[in-house]
């Protein structure tokens, strides 16, 4: 490889590979620098043993960039999703299972078996969230068009939690901590985490808004995508290149050394590692005022999300209400088991009920497991970002807790489980540089996207996790980052 690059991309997973291909197309020699042994980040895909594929770190997508699969030509490079819009299904210990679909007429007649009110509330719910959310859009993800001042009711929403929020369209405890668990990366009662629900109602996955989807293959095969739209651009990707230093020079962006010592000169990089790793480890906190720099050191997150997959030898039991298969199926009974959970996550405590969402990619892609067989991916949050004692000593309690969680809503789900692997907040730190935890998000919903990728040192850009809004696979932080970058060098 030349030791010189017109543009260095730090992080070959969905973000990276973004970045590196918008730089590519603009015509720059990019190079994509990864530790890991393969791209990808945390869309990874990971055999079980015994013919199962499972998705380890993340199962399902709300918040791809239509704009980066539109121009980056996706589905020529292979994208294709299993499910295009999930439905949401609240499991309850007796039976009354709260169904959410598309069909507003559906979800009606489901939830007025909980609670007529709330049948009555949710057309009106859904249109205005979705009215706010879409609103919400240029404030988010749109730093390029001048003008444009926040929506009306904003304000409100940054004081407001979700409880509040909910509380003021529904009676039902049950449909209420159902629709809770999308803002569970903040507390029920956090100021602003009713933005979270809002955020999400923004969205838009397979041209439809507020859609959850599934990549046929699970989420390795959406990284291979993204691998390919970069390579076909012209990026070259190198993987097990660890960067150990972002280099300056007079205030500017150099280049970045690699853990072997070797150096490689470029005028621009765009990482997708974290602000603080970017700018207190790697750039050795250059430029930054001690505030800042006291800020960032000190930011640690108290609370993160776990991963559990199974295989699974049968399809579970589930009693009460019809479900949909290929549903995403949520644990909560009441918006106080949010609280509590993360009252006790911050106390480095392991929560003793469990808040979490399940789904079982296999009900629609069959390939993931062997035949009549099936895999589920639990995402459990909150939990504690750094326990008392260290995630080794609550491993195996984790385990424990979610196998019983699932057994009292699916009669007989222990006897099922031949395979199981398990994702804690310390590992996903070690394996993809992130432990999932929930920080500043507040301050990065109502911050521009200039505040968010933008760093006080010239040509240095950031372009993943943290240049959301909210953490997620999402690719438009890269596709923005990779705008504002080539603007400002075309300024200077």
């Amino acid at each position: 490889m030349n030791a010189t690059a017109d543009a260095i991309v730090i992080g070959a997973g969905v973000q990276g590979l973004t970045a590196a291909a918008y730089l590519a197309r603009a015509g720059k020699r990019v190079v994509v620098l990864e530790a890991r042994p393969a791209a990808g980040g945390v869309c990874e895909t990971v055999p079980l043993g015994h013919g199962f594929e499972a998705p380890l770190a993340t199962h399902a997508f709300h918040a791809l960039d239509p704009r980066v699969v539109r121009e980056l030509r996706l589905a020529r490079h292979g994208l294709e999703f299993a499910v295009c819009d999930m439905p949401l299904v609240g499991l309850r210990s007796d039976g009354r299972h709260v169904v959410i679909a598309r069909d507003t007429r559906a979800t009606m007649r489901n939830l007025a078996l909980l609670a007529r009110r709330d049948a009555e509330s949710w057309p009106r719910f859904r249109r205005e969230s979705f009215a706010f959310g879409w609103a919400m859009r240029a404030h988010w993800w749109e730093p390029l068009v001048p003008g444009i001042s926040a929506p009306e009711g904003l304000d409100r929403f940054e004081r407001q939690g979700t409880r509040a929020f909910l509380d003021s369209w529904f009676e039902s405890e049950a449909v209420k901590s159902t629709l809770a668990f999308d803002a569970s990366a903040m507390s029920p009662d956090a100021a602003g985490s009713s933005l979270l629900l809002l955020w999400c109602a923004a969205q838009e996955m397979c041209r439809t808004q507020n859609a959850i989807a599934s990549p046929r293959g699970g989420p390795g095969a959406l990284a291979r995508v993204f691998e390919a739209a970069a390579e076909s651009a012209g990026a070259r990707i190198r993987t097990g290149d660890r960067v150990t230093e972002i280099m300056i020079e007079n205030d500017k962006v150099s280049g970045v050394r690699m853990a072997c010592g070797r150096p490689i000169a470029a005028q621009l990089v765009l990482s997708t590692l974290s602000r603080r790793t970017t700018l207190v480890d790697l750039a050795k906190g250059e430029k930054l005022g001690l505030a800042e720099w006291n800020a960032l050191r000190s930011t640690m997150a108290q609370t993160a999300c776990a991963s559990v997959v199974f295989g699974l030898s049968a399809w579970p039991s589930f009693a009460g209400v019809a479900v949909p298969p290929n549903g995403r199926f949520v644990l909560a009974e009441q918006l106080e088991v949010y609280e509590a959970a993360h009252a006790a996550s911050r106390a480095g405590q392991l929560p003793e009920e469990l808040t979490l969402e399940f789904v079982i990619p296999s009900a629609s892609d069959p390939q993931l497991a062997p035949m009549s067989q099936h895999v589920m991916s639990v995402l459990v949050r909150p939990v504690p970002a750094m326990p008392e004692g260290g995630w080794q000593r609550m491993k195996e309690s984790l385990g424990a807790r979610v196998v019983a969680a699932l057994d009292n809503v699916l009669p007989g789900f222990s006897r099922l489980v031949v395979a199981m692997e398990m994702l804690t907040p310390h590992e996903s730190l070690r394996r993809f540089g992130d432990n999932g935890g929930h920080e500043r998000i507040l301050e990065r919903l109502l911050a521009d996207w200039r505040a968010r990728t933008a760093t006080p040192i010239a040509g240095l850009f950031l372009c993943g996790r943290d240049a959301e809004p909210v953490p997620a696979v999402s690719a438009r932080a890269a596709r923005i980052a990779v705008a504002l970058a080539l603007n400002a060098e075309a300024r200077s």
